[in-house]
């Protein structure tokens, strides 16, 4: 803690306090540590010290000493410095200490703000939460909820430390001021530092006067210190009223504190803050609680009451406030007579009567006036929000006190509770002590109206009760106490304020009585209250004895028939009806329309809070409310009054079933059009014209959309109405209302609502709002409308309708899907989103200072309003391609033109709307730096939504030579928002993460989104710059990132890094639930966003450095645990059977995933350093792979290494079949599942939910095509047969979901760690025996694991068989370094791992399973192990060892005999039915296999060993294979020439350099598969010829009538040139272009074939020894058919010929000619490539020359032609012989 910098230590305190005063907090050794590190700043809370001439000297110098460190400043530092201490009168080296913590924490890019400033509102933030820390642990203390040892600990702390009580046996500190000093001085200090302000901004308006923006640029430091005054100001109050409480005061402070009050001239926030001092300082002085003597408190009154106190209040009802406080406190000595009064000579009936004028008099001078002020004004800035009704009650009421100056910072929510806490006191002590005076003041009044004819009279009563109303207001719990004591006298004070009431008494009265009813239990109480029935005389409307439910309804009827007796007025009226009732609508008293309002508040309150209340308001037939409450509505009424009845209404529809939505629709359309106003008198009637249903409803929408009150109210009850109701279900497939609403007048549907709220309000008369408060709660009543429209639509029903086989039309309750898809108010409001209007009003809406939405409350209508404008374009662009694809073609399908369209200028897409207006991403990006989180969480969505726009993105960023840069990134980085956006966004992910609400927290959340804004920005577009790229601190170009020097991300002070960071420090266990899920989130969502960095072109170069800068890659490797099977995972283990049901499966899911990233990461880096020579990083990574971090010169610190990580296959879950259902036997899931990246598909589970509930709405309506009260029909127990179905249904689903995911991410995982062991492979240094030891490990590694997976998950299996052959062909067992006795040990162990894994290949190609590669990477380890270790002839001393070649040998045949013909079978079908790399892999493992069933064979170990020697070859031929493998000879000649074809046709041409690129890219998979093509050819041709070297295979080829399929083929007798002349001129025809160099490739190509065949040929018949056998004269025979093609090859092979074929211009002088032999001189490298190809062609040439000659040779071909024809004599001298 001691490293924290003084704010940042004062704010972890705050936080830690903030979470033990709401009880969230696990452990206070944190709190304990802050505490008494802050202890000595308690006690001097207000000190600071002045300006130091020697310390600015100092300072001037340019060196500063601050806490023992010395500091080098620059002047620039130093001017702001001394600016800093200058503003606030304080010590220059205190000035420099607060700079460079501003400096040190990157304060300027926090607030864009020059570093003066930062350091002001630093340490003005320093003691402003200094003193919330002082206030929070005196609430902790007086906490009665919190754990009393807590409590306990917390009330020494607040004595000692706060409030300077000496510890018990010891003395008070000599000299200490006292806390009640301390804080008066401290409040004037605060007021006269405000005037001093007030002063100077004054002389800046004159001096700037001409230049606006200069001078707020001036002010503004002065304004943020003034409010920062206020908020010290308001706590400081509250500490010393704390301390007034613990009695710390004497009288003699409560007197200078009563003439600190007379002084005051001005009512203001400063003054508001002292209120509650002076209710404690009354509660304490005045108060006769716990008794004491009387007479310090008489001489208090004296000097309070008396009469030299009169005239000295510069604020005269401030000191009548004060006075009748006082005497209602005071009074209570004197409650009870007693004789010891008289013994002192006290005549308390004089002194009775004395206070009673007192107090009378001091109301007459204003004291209710003011406190009602104090509490309205507290209550209102509480709230932001404006009630019309008690505004209009409070002006009517307050006549003396001046309007509270306006300030832009709220009151506190601590001190409004606190505020009103001491206005109970005042209250209670009203009514419990001067109840006489109560009294007469009701007498006096009602005299005072009896005796007016206007009705006048004092309103101190109607004061005192809206008092009440403003003490209790959304204080339930308070409010019990005038509840839960029938006896009490509270409970007596409201049966007394209720009898006989005049107008404003009953109205006053019903505001307090709904301030009483906060909540269900008190809201019941009070219903009950006026259930209370009594006796009314008939005839005219009389008052009863109390007010009551039916009094109340009866003047409500009483005034609504008064008001329409009015006639039907003329059509020509009707457009606009009169704002205020004629003189004989109204009633004769003035308050009569105040009193209806307040009745209709009371309904409406306790409506809405009351079950009971609302089921007698709605449903008691003899009351009729709601058809009273709609006529009245339906009169001449104002605009006001109208309002609280649609606010009763949708009181009354809380909580509301259908059926009372569907008749409250059915009122509210019948209003519209007329139905529930006055009726028409027949003979004025006659000859006027009735006017049209439509003309009515347009006139009353008119009407009702002018002003505030009106249009709020009846959008507050269309939303209310459009919400679900209670009885819904959980589908949302129910229309609110009935399909036939307006039939009879217009189209069905709300259409004409939605009209109303966009088309009239929102877009017209909102205009003429002048009120911008009034405007804002009027712009979010529209926006709240549109939100729960939309969200109030089910478009998954479209869905499911479409593709599943439920008949959505049936179990719907809406007569069917069309219906519900026209009607729903979502089509009208989505068709007006796309309005220009309702656009543009949305993002100026959005468009507020960031500044005063941070001084707001969350839940001010300015922060609301932008928060649902923000959350109604995140849901609009959600479903905009439903309302595009689906709904809007429907609906114009269905109706064509509609009756009534939008207005024009409509958008295209949604985007097109908002694409513009750039502003709105600096917006966004400002709203997350409030401590808002609801509009932060939202913000980043929006962000979100806009950054991965497909359409956005291609309009800001556009490719092509129309590129520029990003345009938002140019937004943001104009007057550097993006840099204050990132540091704030910086400091949310550095915050620390509540341990107690853990993922619920506000702050884990708010990480989340800003995680997945960043990631989903980066995944839409990860090669291009971002905004995500500039918030993260790279400087962004138009293609290209860059560091800038000095930023924030070279000085490592960016987003980054804070994200590397908090990845580094978190950690993700904990011991006692084990691994957290949340954390290991926490830390996917931070890797996924490097992983696209470090992926990505654009990023990875920077990235992969600065990670290795930071050695990301070891703290990695240090915090990685291992996966044991009984670790918990949030408290379960992965080993029980539910474990994949349960939410801590989603956690090791979460883990799996971020290892696998993780290793990708190592693997990249070790690549990295690698290729670029890095050997000292390269060794350390080695190192910590193989468990060992060193750290400089420490000692290295001992982790698991990268074999110990091969942990993660320990656990695994059987695959559960799907389980056997009866009710959903037939339900098709298709409709629910989801591509997904990583698993393929998932399960949509609420859309499985929805589906299993339309599938039982189906089967219930299928027998009540009514689609009436269907859950009555069926039984009980058959509802919870289906309840569990569905419920196993879900599980099953999440099941099959989960277990995908973990089997995807454990693949993934597994092909991350096996691509480590083949970088390691790759780029380790080692030799010799280490090098053998290496792969060793790896190989024991693998290998259970191999074999356990070789059948059971191929996906596995072939990861790990990858790594097996890339490590045995890695294997050098020629290696003989080292210690002989060591390397015979390792050989030994090696020899015998490698026959395991050569068992695990066979036995899984035995069984046929996986894949064809997967098989061919079998196939490739059984070549390798064949080759390399059992035809090894060497033991580890590099001397002949027969025995060590007989074990290897027969241990690989007696493997391969034990799986007999099923391995062959598998083998041969592979072979011929597979891939080409498969057929390939196939080919050539039984070319081993041939090869070793022939050298086993000829060496005689079947004998020693009891083996079959011939048992491949054998099998072979009782497979067919050798007949079928012959028979594909025939084909040969096409198949090779359509492989080199294919082959010379993908060579790379000259092209122009505009189309090379694409070219390549063309040619990449013909090369790819001509080169499989070829190897598998080849890899045939190896097989015959390793069958036709031994005796028993040629017999079998030759058996098979090889000769036969070679004649066939024509290989032997086509000319090779005259072949491929032909060739060449085919590939001409198609489009290709034939060279000299291609020919002559075509040409080696073809000798290649000629090659293997002539080889196949010359061992098959070599096999049978004897020239005169059955082979011998097939040989000859074939030579016969060949001989042209033998000649020619002769002739060639010694220099004869080959002119046409070569190309050249010498006829009959090859290229061997040409160099002077017969295999003439190597051509070296930079000549001729032409002549290279040449050369190749004649060793080919020369190689099949030599194949004939042994051909020739082994037939006796020559000697059996001259036995045939005898030679002819030469007739002359021979020249050769």
């Amino acid at each position: 803690m001691a490293e924290l910098r003084k704010f940042e230590s004062l704010y972890a305190l705050h936080t830690e306090l903030q979470a033990v005063s709401q009880q969230r907090y696990e452990e206070l050794q944190t709190v304990e540590q802050l505490l008494e590190q802050h202890a000595d700043s308690f006690s001097k809370f207000l000190d600071k010290p002045a300006r130091n001439a020697t310390h600015r000297t100092t300072l001037q110098s340019g060196k500063v000493k601050v806490e023992d460190e010395e500091y080098a400043v620059t002047q620039n530092f130093i001017n702001d410095a001394l600016k800093l201490a200058d503003e606030l009168d304080l010590d220059e080296i205190e000035a420099a200490r607060v700079l460079l913590d501003a400096d040190a924490e990157g304060d300027q890019a926090s607030f864009d703000r020059p570093l003066w400033v930062c350091g002001l509102l630093r340490f003005q933030n320093e003691r402003s939460y200094l003193l919330d820390c002082m206030r929070l642990c005196i609430q902790i203390a007086n906490d009665e909820d919190i754990d009393p040892s807590v409590q306990e600990g917390f009330g020494q702390v607040v004595d000692e430390s706060i409030f300077g009580i000496p510890a018990q046996g010891s003395k008070p500190q000599a000299g200490a001021q006292k806390i009640v000093s301390k804080c008066v001085a401290g409040l004037q200090g605060i007021r006269s530092t405000m005037q001093n302000i007030g002063e100077k901004v004054a002389a800046q308006n004159v001096l700037f006067q001409p230049n606006v923006s200069k001078r707020m640029d001036q002010q503004e430091p002065s304004e943020v210190m003034r409010l920062k005054l206020i908020e010290q100001h308001e706590t400081l109050a509250l500490i010393l009223c704390a301390a007034v409480e613990k009695k710390q005061a004497e009288s003699k402070d409560f007197k200078e504190f009563i003439q600190l009050l007379r002084k005051v001239d001005r009512y203001d926030h400063l003054l508001v803050h002292l209120i509650p001092v002076l209710g404690a300082y009354i509660a304490t002085f005045g108060s006769n609680v716990g008794g004491g003597d009387v007479e310090p408190v008489r001489q208090l009154n004296e000097f309070i009451c008396g009469r030299t106190a009169e005239d000295a209040w510069a604020i005269p009802s401030l000191g009548a406030a004060v006075r009748a406080w006082w005497i209602a406190e005071y009074s209570g000595w004197y409650h009870d007579d007693y004789a010891g009064y008289e013994a002192r000579g006290i005549n308390l009936d004089k002194e009775d009567e004395e206070r009673t004028k007192q107090f009378m008099d001091a109301l007459k001078d204003g004291a209710f006036d003011f406190l009602l002020a104090v509490a309205a004004d507290c209550h209102a800035f509480n709230q932001d929000w404006q009630d019309p009704t008690r505004w209009g009650m409070r002006q009517w009421l307050q006549r003396k006190t001046l309007p509270l100056a306006s300030e832009a910072l709220p009151f506190a929510p601590h001190f409004h509770s606190t505020l009103m806490t001491h206005l109970e006191v005042l209250i209670d002590a009203a009514i419990s002590n001067i109840p006489d005076v109560l009294r007469k003041l009701r007498t006096e009044e009602d005299e005072q109206r009896q005796l007016s004819q206007t009705h006048e009279q004092d309103l101190d009563l109607e004061r005192f009760l809206m008092i009440i109303a403003y003490a209790y207001d959304g204080r339930p719990d308070a409010a019990m106490t005038f509840w839960e004591d029938a006896e009490s006298n509270l409970s007596g004070f409201l049966n007394w304020a209720s009898r006989r009431a005049s107008t404003p008494l009953v109205s006053a009265f019903c505001e307090m009585l709904q301030a009483l009813s906060g909540n269900e239990e008190c809201a019941t109480a009070a219903h009950n209250f006026l259930l209370d029935e009594t006796t009314h005389s008939g005839g005219k409307l009389k008052r009863s004895a109390s007010l009551t439910w039916n009094q109340i309804f009866k003047e409500l009827k009483f005034f609504m028939e008064k008001l329409q007796t009015k006639p039907l007025p003329a059509q020509s009226q009707l457009v606009r009806h009169h704002a205020k009732p004629s003189s004989d609508q109204a009633e004769t008293e003035p308050e009569s329309a105040m009193m209806l309002e307040c009745y209709l508040r009371l309904i409406a309150k306790l409506g809405y809070e009351s079950p009971v209340a609302r089921g007698l308001l709605l449903l008691d037939t003899s009351v009729e409310l709601p058809e009273t409450l709609i006529r009245l509505a339906s009169a001449q009424i104002p605009g006001r009054l109208r309002a609280c009845v649609f606010n009763a209404f949708r009181a009354l529809m809380h909580g509301k079933t259908h059926q009372e939505s569907e008749i409250m629709w059915d009122f509210i359309d019948l209003w519209l059009v007329g139905g529930w106003g006055p009726k028409a008198d027949p003979q004025r009637t006659v000859a006027m014209l009735q006017p049209s249903p439509q003309a009515v409803m347009d006139a009353i929408f008119d009407d009702i959309s002018d002003g505030f009150e009106q249009p709020v109210a009846f959008i507050q009850l269309l939303i209310s109405l459009i919400q679900p109701s209670v009885d819904d279900g959980e589908l949302c497939d129910k229309l609110p209302f009935k399909e036939a609403l307006g039939t009879s007048n217009r189209l069905s549907g709300v259409d004409v609502y939605v009209d109303y709220v966009f088309g009239l309000v929102l877009t017209k008369k909102a205009r003429d709002i002048t009120d911008p408060m009034q405007l804002r709660i009027l712009q979010l009543s529209c926006l709240e409308f549109a939100l729960a429209s939309l969200a109030s639509f089910n478009e998954d029903l479209i869905v499911l309708g479409n593709e599943s086989n439920v008949n959505v039309d049936l179990a719907m309750p809406t007569s069917s899907l069309e219906a519900y898809v026209r009607l729903h108010p979502f089509a009208r409001v989505m068709e007006w989103m796309f309005n220009e209007k309702v656009v543009n009003i949305l993002v100026d809406i959005i468009n507020r200072d960031a500044d005063v939405l941070g001084q707001s409350s969350h839940d001010s209508p300015v922060v609301m309003g932008v928060l649902r404008a923000v959350q109604v374009m995140i849901k609009v662009i959600e479903l905009q391609a439903t309302y595009l694809d689906l709904v809007r073609p429907l609906i114009k399908k269905q109706f064509g033109q509609r009756s009534r369209s939008v207005a024009s200028g409509a958008y295209s897409a949604f985007e097109d709307g908002i694409m513009n207006h750039l502003s709105l991403v600096e917006d966004l990006g400002r709203f997350t730096n409030l401590g808002n989180p609801d509009l932060t969480w939202a913000s980043l969505k929006l962000l979100e939504k806009i950054s991965t726009s497909s359409k956005i993105i291609s309009a800001w960023n556009p490719d092509g030579r129309h590129a520029h840069r990003n345009k938002a990134i140019v937004q943001l980085e104009r007057g550097g928002a993006g840099v204050s956006i990132a540091a704030s966004l910086a400091n949310t992910i550095a915050q620390t993460l509540d341990p107690v609400q853990e993922a619920e927290s506000p702050g884990y959340r708010t990480k989340m989104f800003i995680l997945d804004f960043l990631y989903k920005c980066l995944k839409a577009n990860p090669d291009k710059p971002t905004i995500a790229h500039l918030l993260l601190g790279f400087r962004c170009g138009i293609n290209g990132l860059a560091i800038e020097h000095n930023g924030a991300f070279d000085i490592q002070r960016s987003l980054f890094h804070s994200l590397l960071n908090a990845f580094i420090g978190l950690s993700v266990y904990q011991e006692e639930l084990g691994m957290r899920g949340y954390l290991i989130t926490l830390k996917r969502k931070i890797l996924r966003i490097f992983q696209i960095l470090w992926s990505s072109p654009l990023s990875s170069k920077l990235v992969m450095e600065e990670l290795r800068a930071t050695n990301f890659l070891f703290h990695t490797l240090l915090q990685e645990p291992q996966v044991q099977p009984h670790l918990r995972w949030d408290g379960a283990e992965a080993v029980s059977p539910e474990f994949l049901v349960t939410d801590a499966s989603h956690s090791y899911i979460e883990f799996l995933a971020t290892r696998a990233m993780a290793f990708e990461y190592i693997a990249k880096e070790l690549c990295s350093v690698s290729q670029k020579r890095i050997p000292t990083v390269k060794r350390q990574i080695f190192d910590a792979l193989n468990g060992q971090i060193r750290v400089d010169d420490d000692e290295p610190i001992n982790i698991a290494n990268i074999f110990d990580f091969f942990d993660f296959l320990n656990i695994d879950f059987v695959n559960i079949p799907a389980p056997e259902f009866d009710i959903y036997r037939d339900i098709d899931l298709a409709p629910c599942v989801e591509e997904d990246a990583m698993t393929g598909s998932q399960f949509n589970i609420h859309k499985v939910h929805q589906l299993a509930l339309l599938k039982r709405a189906e089967r219930l309506n299928r027998d009540n095509p009514e689609k009436k009260d269907t859950q009555a029909l069926i039984a009980q127990d058959e509802l919870a047969a289906w309840d569990r179905e569905q419920s196993l249904l879900l599980e099953y689903v999440i099941y099959r979901n989960r277990h995908k995911q973990f089997s995807a991410h454990r693949l993934k995982v597994l092909r991350a760690w096996t691509n480590i062991l083949l970088v390691m492979f790759e780029a380790n240094d080692f030799k010799g025996t280490s090098k053998m030891a290496f792969l060793l490990q790896a190989l024991q590694a693998i290998l259970p694991s191999l074999e356990a997976f070789s059948t059971l998950s191929p996906a596995e299996a072939f990861e790990l068989a990858r790594v097996a052959k890339v490590l045995l062909f890695k294997l050098d067992l020629s290696d003989n370094n080292g210690d002989g006795a060591t390397d015979k040990d390792i050989g030994n162990l090696i020899s015998d791992k490698l026959f395991q894994l050569f068992q695990v290949c066979l036995t899984s190609i035995a069984s046929w399973v996986g894949s064809a590669d997967l098989r061919a990477l079998y196939y490739s380890i059984c070549y390798r192990y064949l080759t390399s270790v059992v035809d090894k002839t060497t033991d580890h001393t590099g001397t002949t060892t027969s025995n060590a070649l007989a074990t290897a040998r027969s241990r690989a045949i007696k493997a391969i005999q034990a799986y007999g013909d099923r391995l062959l079978n598998v083998i041969c079908d592979d072979a011929y039915g597979s891939d080409s790399t498969c057929q390939t892999a196939a080919m050539i493992l039984l070319g081993a296999l041939v090869y070793l069933d022939h050298t086993t064979t000829a060496s005689g170990l079947q004998h020693a060993n009891n083996l079959d020697g011939s048992f491949v070859v054998n099998t072979l031929n009782r497979l067919n294979f050798i007949g079928v493998l012959v028979d594909s000879l025939k084909t040969i000649l096409q198949d090779w020439s359509a492989v080199t074809t294919s082959s010379s046709q993908s060579q790379p041409q000259p092209q122009p350099s505009s189309a090379r690129h694409h070219q390549q890219q063309l040619a990449l998979p013909t090369q790819h598969q001509s080169a499989t093509d070829t190897q598998y050819l080849l890899s045939k041709l190896s097989l015959l010829l390793a069958l036709c070297r031994s005796k028993l295979g040629s017999k079998f080829v030759l058996q098979s009538n090889l000769f036969r399929a070679l004649e066939v083929s024509g290989v032997f007798s086509t000319d090779p040139e005259l072949l491929v002349r032909q060739q060449q001129q085919q590939s001409q025809s198609t489009g290709s272009t034939a060279t000299t160099d291609n020919t002559i490739r075509a040409m080696e190509r073809h000798y290649t074939l000629l090659v293997y065949l002539a080889r196949i040929v010359s061992a098959a018949v070599m096999a049978g020894k004897k020239r005169g056998s059955h082979n011998a004269l097939q040989g000859r025979k074939f030579l016969q058919g060949a001989r042209g093609l033998v000649v020619q090859v002769l002739k060639r092979s010694v220099g004869i010929g080959g002119a046409a074929a070569s190309g050249q211009g010498n006829a009959g002088v090859s290229m061997r000619a040409a160099n002077g032999s017969a295999y003439g001189s190597t051509v070296t490298a930079g000549g001729d490539k032409e002549s290279e190809v040449q050369l190749e062609l004649e060793e080919r040439v020369d190689e099949l020359a030599e194949a004939f000659m042994l051909l020739i040779q082994a037939t006796g071909f020559l000697e059996f032609e001259e036995e045939q024809m005898p030679a002819e004599k030469p007739k002359g001298d021979l020249l050769f012989h």
